[in-house]
């Protein structure tokens, strides 16, 4: 399996899916919020990764980036395609 299949496989619960939206944007933004405020650019964090691991909690799984850390940089294309509608699907074919 690829990357991104591994990735999506481990989000499958919508609240899971629910809490990852949240906090994927909260634990980039964090990179930016720490110039500005670092304290708060720093419990932004653990705040991020707080909200993903209640979401893994509730699916019963463990985070994808503990088998391979590269997953961290995979969340956000597949936060991408989940709102812009390139969810990974294949179309059906005749």
């Amino acid at each position: 399996m690829g990357l991104y299949s591994d990735y999506d496989g481990a989000h499958n619960h919508p609240l899971n899916r629910a809490l990852h939206m949240i906090a994927i944007p909260v634990g980039f933004s964090s990179i930016i919020v720490v110039w500005f405020h670092w304290i708060i650019g720093l419990l932004l964090i653990p705040a991020a990764f707080a909200l993903a691991w209640l979401g893994h909690l509730i699916e019963g799984n463990k985070p994808a980036f503990l088998t391979n850390p590269v997953h961290v940089f995979v969340a956000p294309v597949w936060m991408a395609r989940k709102i812009f509608g390139a969810g990974g699907t294949k179309p059906s074919q005749p």
